[in-house]
């Protein structure tokens, strides 16, 4: 019996130490995002709770490492955002990504609006 349940917390130590997720509520109001700066460990996966508290449909944009826009948002920068989340008025939507291995930092933005934060990867 001892050598099971020894197996056991084991199996759950090793799980939680291997666990690689973290987790952003960010809400969103007319006035921009509620916090300037989002920080994950490098390669976690991210669930994205957001919620729009605003009059308009908002979004979190996460763009690629080193690529940056100038409002407004065209068409031909969609090829520089990594991922993305929308929101219509009142409503909270969620969405996983895999966080980049490379650490640094990541331009976010709202294309519709211009607002605009920072995700922050940091070494595991």
């Amino acid at each position: 019996m001892k050598k099971i349940l020894l197996i056991v917390v084991f199996a759950l130590t090793l799980t939680a130490c291997n666990s690689n997720k973290a987790t952003l509520d960010v809400t969103t109001t007319d006035q921009g995002y509620d916090s300037s700066i989002h920080t994950v460990p490098a390669g976690a996966e991210v669930t994205v709770n957001f919620t729009n508290n605003g009059a308009l449909e908002y979004a979190f944009a996460i763009l690629k490492q080193g690529e940056h826009v100038t409002l407004p948002y065209q068409s031909k920068d969609d090829d520089k955002v990594m991922w993305y989340i929308v929101a219509p008025p009142g409503e909270t939507k969620s969405g996983t990504f895999k966080a980049p291995a490379e650490p640094g930092e990541y331009d976010i933005i709202c294309p519709e609006s211009g607002i605009k934060a920072t995700l922050v990867v940091k070494e595991k």
